[in-house]
């Protein structure tokens, strides 16, 4: 098999109070593949993106992306390293996290300008672009306080894509959202999945965990207690604290 596009091994984090919320977490992702995580909320599945992403840091164990270590047994790469390896990788938020005295067009352009030094009316074309397949050609010039929330989750979303990233990981995407806009944004993650984007997704969302990855990890208390084909862990799962997460879904 092809080497993993992430790969996280032996992954340990205590938080500043001594609570461990990461126990020895290893599994690993392949190119085009879709991966969910699910579980409790405390269970350590956010935590878990943020190091990934580099937004926290973990205390021991190894985390490689696209072949280049990010952390090898606890030691980090260079800052030059760090950042060449980051733009691998794209992060959509639960809050959205866009800049709210930019325009929409702004907040995609403005880090494929700065980061990626595009040219600016290639970054705005790029944006244009992505805009035009998420249905928000028409809100370019809009803020975002004049955006519905899906509508907000969906530009974050083309603000990663536009960074050109290796992996998408979304921290559970709909979860700021009412219940009828959760759709339009699975429609979007599902687009993605039938593309061949390699993604990582944090989710509540139990039909659209199983219809949608490749793999699926149950997390609970830090540790992943089961992982396996979807169908597996949501239809079959085999540890009784899967089974007592899962009890109200599978009814």
């Amino acid at each position: 098999m092809e080497e993993a596009i992430i790969s996280v091994q032996n992954v340990k984090k205590t938080f500043k109070d001594g609570v461990p919320v990461l126990r020895d977490i290893s599994f690993e992702v392949h190119k085009g593949e879709v991966l969910g995580i699910i579980g409790p909320s405390g269970s350590g599945k956010s935590t878990l993106l943020r190091c990934i992403t580099q937004l926290e840091s973990v205390d021991a164990g190894s985390i490689t992306v696209c072949g280049s270590a990010l952390v090898k047994d606890g030691v980090y790469a260079p800052k030059k390293e760090l950042r060449a390896i980051g733009l691998h990788l794209g992060l959509v938020f639960q809050n959205f996290n866009l800049f709210p005295h930019f325009s929409v067009l702004k907040n995609i352009t403005d880090a494929q300008i700065h980061v990626l030094k595009t040219p600016r009316d290639e970054a705005e074309s790029n944006a244009m672009q992505l805009l035009e397949r998420m249905g928000l050609a028409s809100k370019a010039l809009s803020y975002p306080c004049e955006l519905s929330g899906g509508q907000q989750q969906r530009v974050s979303i083309a603000r990663a894509l536009a960074l050109k990233p290796d992996v998408l990981l979304f921290d559970e995407p709909t979860s700021a959202l009412d219940p009828e806009l959760t759709g339009e944004i699975l429609a979007v993650i599902r687009s993605l999945a039938a593309e061949k984007m390699t993604m990582v997704v944090v989710t509540h969302e139990m039909a659209f965990a199983r219809d949608t990855s490749d793999k699926l990890i149950f997390m609970a208390d830090g540790v992943i207690v089961e992982q396996g084909s979807p169908r597996e862990v949501i239809e079959n799962p085999r540890e009784e604290r899967t089974k007592s997460f899962l009890a109200r879904f599978n009814q």
